[in-house]
């Protein structure tokens, strides 16, 4: 079983975000699930200090590569307050915009005799997911994978069930924070790849996407977040990829991404 760390994937030092080396992608800039789980679990830090309810959804554009340095991030508010509030946070590096989330947050009412997540067995259910076998990409990788460098794919572990992929992280994205949308979105970004190394694999030699979208219909239950993902790809070199969010108790969530593919050299 992969051992999980107390060490967070962002640490705070002088006004910047620090990222460990797992935070990385395959091609040495950082990953973009690393990526927009900063930029949403900042966000989700701010709301729960400042009670402005829960993140409900995010859309993040991953306009370049960020690299692996110090980072600076930018919270902007949309609208603040009320029910309903939005937020922006940019990443910024070497004086560049690198990425751009917004996030929804909603203030909870209670509505008597509204549906209620299905009460399960959590204990039970983590017993049958960790028995399960870890994916066969991650348990047989070639050491030389990605040039012998740690992703941020190192940093989760994956679970293979039948039509579904259970994964949870081996590090916390910040520190003290709780943050369900931030883990939810950093873990939906590997939808694309999942479906790649799994199913056919479209004839391009990359497929990085674009941006990526979120809603949660509920906080996760537990640790593991279950992904089963759908991907359609296009003759324009364009795809799309929609996975569905589960946990103990079922569907809490989807998730989409729109795919660039790379022509074959």
């Amino acid at each position: 079983m992969s051992q999980t760390s107390t060490t967070p994937v962002y640490s705070r030092k002088d006004n910047q975000w620090h990222p460990e080396p797992c935070a990385k992608g395959p091609f040495g800039g950082l990953h973009g699930g690393a990526v927009s789980g900063l930029l949403v679990g900042e966000i989700e830090a701010k709301a729960q200090a400042e009670g402005l309810g829960r993140a409900v959804s995010a859309t993040v554009y991953l306009v370049r590569p960020a690299p692996l340095s110090p980072l600076t991030t930018d919270i902007q508010a949309v609208r603040a307050g009320g029910r309903l509030s939005v937020y922006e946070n940019s990443l910024i590096a070497g004086e560049k915009l690198q990425s751009k989330a917004s996030v929804t947050l909603l203030q909870p009412v209670s509505f008597d005799g509204m549906k209620e997540p299905p009460q399960t067995d959590v204990e039970a259910e983590r017993e049958r997911i960790e028995a399960l076998p870890q994916w066969a990409f991650q348990k047989d990788a070639d050491p030389a994978r990605f040039g012998g460098i740690k992703t941020f794919l190192d940093a989760i572990d994956v679970r293979q069930d039948d039509g579904i992929l259970w994964v949870k992280p081996l590090q916390p994205l910040l520190k003290d924070t709780r943050t369900p949308l931030g883990t939810a979105i950093s873990i939906a970004d590997f939808s694309t790849l999942f479906e790649v190394v799994n199913n056919e694999r479209p004839p391009a030699a990359g497929w990085p996407n674009a941006d990526i979208s979120v809603h949660l219909a509920r906080d996760p239950v537990g640790t593991w977040v279950g992904i089963k993902e759908s991907s359609q790809w296009f003759a324009n070199g364009t795809g799309l990829t929609e996975s569905t969010l589960h946990d103990t108790a079922g569907i809490f969530g989807r998730s989409c991404q729109s795919v660039v593919l790379l022509p074959l050299k």
